[in-house]
């Protein structure tokens, strides 16, 4: 009697996990898992959905006017259709080591057909300051325009890079 009753213990032990197992396996090949993952040394390849940044602009650029006013356009894309960049001025005693990290003398960029735009941060508060400008770029120089003031333009050359 006591074997008995072990036998058909085991019995209702081994069909619950035989359910079970085939109920987890019904859930995962519906949710798509195909069981077979990636190996260990199997290579995969990052696909950046990034759209490439205007290699025109990106870069380093000096003012002719005033040598120590710095603007740099980095191709860093922020996910929202913009670009990271910075500005100094050494003139007014700010160097490029005085900037906090997206804060002040920190904008976002991008192209909008013959326009530049830029959005400002800063420290102290969650604000930007937008700024439009008329854009023209050659390999080493870039000209902004104002589109406030027609007449006023900044100059900038580029900035040849350290290697």
């Amino acid at each position: 009697m006591r074997n008995k009753r072990l036998i058909l213990f085991c019995l209702i032990v081994a069909l619950s996990l035989a359910i079970a197992a085939t109920v987890l396996l019904v859930i995962l090949s519906r949710s798509g898992w195909s069981g077979s993952g990636p190996a260990t040394n199997d290579v995969y390849y990052y696909q950046d959905e990034a759209p490439p940044a205007d290699p025109l602009i990106v870069g380093t650029w000096q003012n002719t006017r005033n040598p120590g006013w710095y603007k740099v356009y980095y191709d860093d894309y922020d996910g929202d259709g913009y670009y990271w960049g910075k500005e100094w001025d050494e003139a007014e005693d700010v160097f490029e080591e005085d900037l906090s990290y997206h804060g002040n003398g920190w904008f976002r960029w991008r192209k909008e057909g013959k326009n530049l735009k830029e959005l400002h941060h800063m420290d102290v508060n969650q604000a930007v300051i937008p700024k439009l400008w008329r854009l023209q770029t050659k390999p080493d120089s870039l000209l902004l325009y104002s589109t406030e003031n027609k007449k006023h333009c900044d100059r900038f050359g580029r900035v040849a890079e350290e290697e």
